[in-house]
């Protein structure tokens, strides 16, 4: 913040509206006081006594004005303290000094004093030690006026005076600078809060833009990986058609690659639109769809035993996606020639899906050499309360099975029967 914007700043100039109000209330006060003998002046010298009074305690207006406004504007915008704010605190106890020299009264200039020397000076030990300097300049105004009075109170009466006002001046002023420094601790503290949320928020955009890249990622490797895989085996067996003379195979297989060409693009633009995968029908009906491509695509025979499962749109998702994985492997690595698709409700909003060929079997280190489309497909699972197990099914191929629990606020004889229709599935090929 520049010096032009503290000055002017709200806080600063309501606090010197306070200050200005009340140095001129104390000056109006005391000036009052100060010319009660002018008003009664039946007393020789009472006229006299009375301008003098009035000039000592005209002496705080221009000091203020002269020095201590700039002084007390400085210390409000925590400004460094300069040497002209030391002698402004310095003329201030002589004049405090020389007022109550002329008018003891005039010691009631210690309710302004010991406020400036507590706000300009800012080290505590300093504060101190000009407090017991302004306590030393009115007893020193009291010993004159004393020495000058008819009937004095006495050294004794003027080290008391002086000693506690020294003492009140030091506890409140102790007490303020306690309460400054906590309210600074949590200032720093709430500025350090302010810093930690925004690191916080730029950690979560961060993760959030980690998590998004993964999800593309998952759904890229699920959707057009899927068919441009497709897409190379089914050019390799329409060269391999019209190397052999088989023009009709040959226009079959150009055709799905024409049809498989057309779909990635519609799961391209369903991408960028973040559209729906699943479309219409829901669930069941996608899976017929993935299956009967498949069947097109692959020639390889499918079995198709789909329940009908309510489910959420991100566990549909996960399924269908699960399907897609586990034909795509029959298809490019198991050799297979059968595969089976089950897939069966777990009480009320949970599923299992079963996918299991007759071919070469799964790799027993599929885990540990991080095959992309598996452990993805593992993480969607996770991501909605799932579970991915893949390993050697009956036939002696692979299984994959991809189990969805059932929410947990809804349980009962339904979720029982719905749950032992799934172990069924899952144990229908053992």
């Amino acid at each position: 913040m520049t010096e032009e914007e503290r000055e002017g700043s709200p806080q600063p100039r309501r606090l010197l509206l306070w200050w200005d109000l009340g140095v001129g209330l104390v000056t109006a006060v005391l000036g009052g006081v100060g010319l009660l003998p002018w008003f009664g002046g039946a007393e020789p010298g009472a006229a006299a006594e009375a301008w003098g009074a009035s000039a000592a305690i005209a002496l705080l207006p221009v000091w203020y004005l002269g020095l201590g406004r700039r002084a007390l504007a400085r210390a409000m915008r925590d400004e460094p303290a300069r040497r002209i704010d030391l002698v402004a605190v310095a003329a201030l106890v002589l004049v405090v000094g020389y007022a109550v020299s002329v008018v003891p009264s005039y010691a009631t200039l210690q309710v302004i004093a010991y406020p400036v020397v507590w706000s300009v000076i800012a080290r505590y030990r300093d504060a101190v030690l000009w407090s017991a300097v302004l306590a030393l300049a009115v007893a020193g105004g009291y010993a004159v006026a004393d020495a000058r009075a008819d009937t004095p109170d006495g050294p004794l009466a003027i080290l008391i005076i002086a000693l506690l006002s020294f003492g009140f001046a030091v506890a409140m002023g102790t007490w303020i600078t306690r309460i400054f420094a906590r309210g600074e601790q949590y200032r720093v503290l709430a500025e350090r809060l302010r810093a930690s949320q925004a690191e916080v928020a730029a950690l979560s955009a961060q993760s959030g833009a980690a998590a998004e890249r993964e999800r593309l990622s998952r759904e890229l490797h699920d959707t057009l990986t899927q068919t441009l895989a497709g897409l190379v085996m089914l050019s390799e067996q329409a060269e391999r058609a019209l190397d052999a003379g088989d023009v009709e195979r040959a226009r079959d297989r150009v055709a799905r690659v024409g049809a498989a060409a057309r779909e990635a693009v519609g799961e391209a633009r369903a991408l960028v639109a973040a559209s729906h995968p699943i479309g219409d029908g829901g669930l069941e009906a996608a899976l017929e769809r993935v299956t009967e491509r498949f069947v097109a695509d692959s020639g390889l025979r499918v079995e198709c035993e789909l329940a009908s499962v309510p489910l959420g749109r991100e566990r549909q998702v996960v399924l269908l996606r699960a399907a897609q994985e586990g034909l795509a492997n029959a298809w490019r690595h198991a050799a297979a020639e059968r595969v089976a698709v089950r897939l069966a409700a777990v009480g009320e909003g949970g599923a299992v899906l079963v996918i299991e060929d007759d071919g070469a079997g799964p790799d027993p280190d599929w885990d540990r050499r991080g095959g992309f489309g598996l452990s993805g497909l593992a993480g969607r699972a996770r991501a909605v309360g799932g579970e991915l197990v893949f390993g050697a099914g009956s036939a002696g191929g692979a299984r994959l099975v991809v189990r969805l629990p059932a929410l947990p606020s809804r349980t009962g004889p339904a979720g029982e029967r719905a749950g032992a229709g799934a172990a069924a599935v899952e144990g229908a090929g053992t």
